[in-house]
C-alpha cells in the first residue's frame, strides 16, 4: 500500500510540475512571430521571416488595437514587411524594422481613433504614420525609431 501511495504522489507531483512549467513557460522570438501570423493576415508576396523580434511584438500591439476597435474576430492585414523593391532606398523595411497594415478594411470614421490608440500603445520607441490617406494605397506604417 505504501508503494502505491508513494507512486501516486510521484505521479501527482510530476503532473503538478508539468502544469507549473506551462504556466511559467517563456516565449521565444519564433513563438511571438507565429502568434502574430495567426492573429493577422499577410498579403501574398509579403516576407515577414526576418523581422526584428521587437516588430513582432509591436505587430501584436497593433493587432490588439484593431481588435479593441473592431472586435476580436477581425484580422488586420500586413501589407508590407521586408518585400524588396517597393520602398524608398533607406526604408526601415529593408532593415526588418517596419510593418505596414491595411486601413481600407477599417471604417473611415474609425481610422483616426485607431491610429491615435496605436501611437499611444506603442509609445515613443516607434514611429506610426498614416500614409497615403484617401488613396488606394492608404496604410498604416509602423517602424522602430
Amino acid at each position: 500500500m505504501e508503494i502505491f501511495i508513494f507512486g501516486a504522489m510521484r505521479v501527482l507531483f510530476s503532473v503538478l510540475v508539468f502544469f507549473c512549467s506551462l504556466a511559467f513557460a517563456e516565449w521565444n522570438a519564433a513563438d511571438v512571430h507565429q502568434l502574430l501570423l495567426k492573429r493577422a493576415r499577410v498579403k501574398p508576396g509579403v516576407y515577414t521571416g526576418k523581422l526584428e523580434s521587437v516588430m513582432d511584438t509591436a505587430g501584436l500591439v497593433v493587432v490588439a488595437e484593431y481588435h479593441r476597435l473592431l472586435g476580436d474576430s477581425f484580422r488586420p492585414t500586413i501589407t508590407s514587411a521586408n518585400d524588396f523593391g517597393s520602398h524608398k532606398r533607406y526604408s526601415k523595411h529593408y532593415l526588418n524594422q517596419a510593418l505596414d497594415f491595411r486601413l481600407k478594411d477599417v471604417p473611415k470614421g474609425k481610422r483616426s481613433e485607431l491610429i491615435s490608440q496605436i501611437r499611444k500603445s506603442l509609445g515613443p520607441r516607434f514611429r506610426v504614420l498614416w500614409e497615403d490617406p484617401s488613396t488606394s494605397n492608404e496604410h498604416l506604417h509602423i517602424e522602430l525609431k
